[in-house]
This record gives structure tokens, C-alpha cells and sequence, in this order.
């Protein structure tokens, strides 16, 4: 253990809380990846070592390739130990500290073979998404070999799938990663190296120098003390070379996939439910403005429309959960960020189911209300809104449906629902038939939102409504 006063700043507040916060892409084994639903690897133990040093723990968030980096700059977490290349661009925005360096490797199915970059040519080959890989590649392109196709994927782990599934030829890939699938699963096999070796590094925020200086200094007390090593032995050396027996599909859905599709299924049933409770709420209030008389709260009405009906939603979901921290200071946790951004979606959608519903009531039962003396507002809440309420079940029924299959956009900030489950063990055990256990679930979701439909329209019958 490392035995130095405490400096100000960053580190002073990390250890003040016990806790540095260390953001992993788990579909990179051996370098990282969950199992049993917990994140192991050689990056995640060797950020325990860091986190001991600095005397404190270590707590892993774990989150979409393509936005670790942003998550970073904004302070969702306090470093990133992801097997991520140093670059002159990435060095631009974060630190770094050199912990290793590594080569990339072709990886292509047992009885092909692809040895050169020459030999990409007329080939499809998967990348993962915005890494020095995707951009070697490229450059092979731009240097005139004709490879047919790139493709890039956002993990790992669904490169390997999309080559077992024949959507593309070979792999370009780090060595271990490469070794690992390679070993654990015999239908692949390396077969060159692509790249020299690269050094990969822990990134950290450059407003956080002392943090920086401090873990520099515990990675060099790693290697001193031999545990870097003790580390790569234990990732890449003998246990790595083990073959998993393979399981058939229901005794592996039965001890590795259900309990985990399960939980996520509970997440994503939050989201949905939470998510349609507060959109039904926010867009009948919306609708009401949508058709007042007073121009102001229809304009409001009709911008907050178009915003959220015209601007995708996963870009309502990135913006809410990196940027509000940065543009505004408002900082919220994944499944309160994953509610907020599907339920003012959801509302715009639900609002103008509202409008449609209240327009078409006969306007003669205002008119009959308002003859009776109420006022314009009791009319409405008396007379027409409760006239509504059937002729809007089927269309909200559809909307909340939707909802329920839009809450799979919350894996891109670490939100572990049902499709980010099904995901994760689809590409760290390299069985894509598991993706039918989340449709079923959203299956599930489906029916019972109908069949409740069904119901409450029967009801709403017999009491003649």
C-alpha cells in the first residue's frame, strides 16, 4: 500500500467517499466481462489493485462502448479501464497511464484463413465500433485493398456472434480477446496477427491531475510487487487456455440465462410502468394545452410536441444522461434518467391521443354543459373527459406496448433491462439462440397490457360508459 498524504481535489473527494468509480465495456473478455452477472476480468482486477492502493474500493459501472467516453467527461465515473487504445484523438479529451500494450489478431472460422491485410480483400470483416480496429481497416481501404464490407458492431462479443451466424468473414481483433473465443469456443481459430502490439490505458478526466499523478504511482507499485503479472498469468495464461464444456440449450437457459433474463425483465417492467404512468399523466396535461383557448399554452403544447415527435429518442436519452450533467448540472441515475427520457417521449405520443379522443366527443355536449351553467373547464372534466376514457384504451394500449419494447435503448447508458441481459450472455458464452427468451418476455408484456385492455373495456361497457 502506498503511504502519501492525501492532496487535494478529485482524489481527496474519491477517498472521502470509499469509492472510485471505474466504467467497463463487459463484452471484451478476458479483459472484462460479467459473469453470473458480476464484472470479472483482467481489467476489473487489476482496477481492485488500483483501488486498494488508493485505500479504498473499487465499483464498476458498466456501460456501452460508445459513450464511455462521454460518461467519463461528464462525471459519471472517475476513470475508465476498458482495454481502450491510446490515441492522439482520445488523448485530446482524457488522460492517460499506459498499463499495457496489445496486438490485433485475425480471427476467422476453423478451416479459412486470412494471414495478411492483403488477404481482406473481397472479404467481410467485423470490427467493433470506434476502435483503432474499425479505423485500421479503413485505412486498408483507403490504401486501395478492396476488402467488401466493414462491420462494425458495438461489443466484442457480437463480432464473434455475426461471424458464427455467417454475417461477415474474419475478425480484426485484440490478441487476447481473440485467444480467449478462440480457445473457448473451437469453431474459431486465429490464424494472423493484424497489428503490431498498441498500448491501451486507464483514461481519466483531465480536470482530475492528482488523481492521475496518484494512480500513476499505484500501477507502478503494481508492477514492482509482481501483481501485474501474477494478473496477465492468471488472464492469459493457463486459465485461459480451459474449454467450456458446451450445455444444451435448456440446461443452460435453465442455470445461466432465465435467472438473468428475469432480472431484467423486472427492470424493464419498472421502466415500462413508470414510464406509462408519468407519460398518461404529463400527456393528458398537455393535450388540455393542446386545445385551450389561450394561445400561449397551445403553443407551448405544440412545440413540446415536435420536439419529442421529431427528434429520435435515444438522442433524448444520451442528452438527459450526459449532457443535462454538463449543460445544466442536472445529474440523475440510470433508471431515473431511462423513465425521465421514455415517459416525456411517450407523453408527446399520448397527448395527441388525448386531442384526438376529446375532438371527437360530439361538440354538442359542451355546448349542452355549458348551457347548464359550467364553467368551460367542469364541463370538460365532467362531460367530456370521462366520455374518453374507452375510446382511448385501444390506442394507448398500442402505445404503452411500444413503450415497453423502447425501454431495450436503455442499455446505451449501462441499464441493465432484459435486452441488455439477453445481450450480455449472448456475447460472452457466443450463443445468439438466447435472444428468444427477451422476445418471449416482451411477448409476455404485450399480452398482459392487452388482455388488461380487454378487460377495462368490458368494464367500462357494463357500466355503460
Amino acid at each position: 500500500m502506498l503511504a502519501e498524504p492525501a492532496p487535494a481535489g478529485e482524489l481527496e473527494r474519491i477517498r472521502a467517499a470509499g469509492v472510485l468509480r471505474v466504467a467497463i465495456d463487459a463484452t471484451y473478455p478476458p479483459m472484462e466481462f460479467l459473469e453470473n452477472g458480476q464484472p470479472v476480468g483482467f481489467d476489473v482486477d487489476l482496477s481492485r489493485e488500483l483501488a486498494r492502493r488508493l485505500g479504498v474500493t473499487a465499483q464498476f459501472i458498466v456501460m456501452d462502448w460508445d459513450g464511455i467516453l462521454a460518461g467519463l467527461t461528464s462525471g459519471r465515473y472517475d476513470i475508465i479501464v476498458s482495454s481502450m487504445n491510446i490515441t492522439p484523438e482520445r488523448q485530446q479529451q482524457v488522460d492517460f497511464i499506459e498499463y499495457a500494450r496489445l496486438s490485433q489478431v485475425f480471427v476467422t472460422p476453423r478451416g479459412q484463413s486470412i494471414r495478411t491485410e492483403q488477404e481482406l480483400a473481397g472479404h467481410r470483416v467485423a470490427v467493433q465500433t470506434n476502435t483503432t480496429s474499425q479505423r485500421w481497416v479503413e485505412g486498408l481501404q483507403k490504401r486501395g485493398i478492396h476488402v467488401r464490407e466493414i462491420r462494425p458492431f458495438p461489443g466484442a462479443t457480437e463480432c464473434f456472434s455475426a461471424v458464427k451466424a455467417g454475417q461477415a468473414d474474419v475478425i480484426v481483433i485484440d490478441e487476447p480477446v481473440g485467444l480467449f473465443f478462440s480457445r473457448r469456443d473451437d469453431t474459431f481459430v486465429m490464424t494472423g496477427k493484424a497489428l503490431d502490439a498498441e498500448p491501451i490505458g486507464i483514461a481519466i478526466d483531465k480536470k482530475a491531475p492528482d488523481l492521475t499523478a496518484a494512480l500513476t504511482r499505484a500501477l507502478q507499485d503494481i508492477r514492482d510487487s509482481g501483481e501485474q503479472k501474477r494478473l496477465s498469468e492468471r488472464w492469459f495464461g493457463a486459465e485461459l487456455g480451459q474449454t467450456v464444456k458446451p450445455q444444451g440449450f435448456w440446461t443452460f437457459s435453465r442455470e445461466v440465462v432465465l435467472p438473468r433474463v428475469l432480472q431484467g425483465l423486472g427492470v424493464t417492467l419498472q421502466l415500462t410502468l413508470g414510464a406509462g404512468g408519468l407519460g398518461i399523466a404529463w400527456g393528458m396535461l398537455v393535450a388540455l394545452a393542446r386545445i385551450s383557448r389561450r394561445a400561449v399554452l397551445r403553443g407551448m403544447a405544440v412545440a413540446y410536441i415536435t420536439l419529442f415527435r421529431g427528434t429520435p429518442l435515444l438522442l433524448q436519452l444520451l442528452f438527459i444522461f450526459f449532457a443535462l450533467p454538463i449543460v445544466a448540472g442536472i445529474r440523475m441515475g440510470p433508471m431515473a434518467a431511462g423513465i425521465i427520457a421514455l415517459s416525456l417521449n411517450a407523453a408527446a405520443y399520448i397527448a395527441e391521443i388525448f386531442r384526438a379522443a376529446i375532438e371527437s366527443i360530439d361538440k354538442g355536449q359542451m355546448e349542452a354543459a355549458r348551457a347548464l351553467g359550467m364553467s368551460h373547464e367542469l364541463a370538460m372534466r365532467r362531460v367530456v373527459l370521462p366520455q374518453t376514457f374507452r375510446r382511448l384504451i385501444p390506442p394507448l394500449v398500442n402505445e404503452l406496448a411500444a413503450l415497453s419494447k423502447d425501454t431495450s435503448l436503455v442499455m446505451v447508458i449501462a441499464l441493465p433491462e432484459m435486452l441488455y441481459e439477453t445481450k450480455q450472455l449472448a456475447g460472452t458464452y457466443l450463443r445468439p439462440e438466447v435472444y428468444a427468451w427477451a422476445a418471449i418476455g416482451y411477448l409476455i408484456i404485450v399480452a398482459a397490457l392487452s388482455a388488461l385492455a380487454q378487460r377495462l373495456e368490458r368494464r367500462l361497457e357494463a357500466r355503460g360508459t
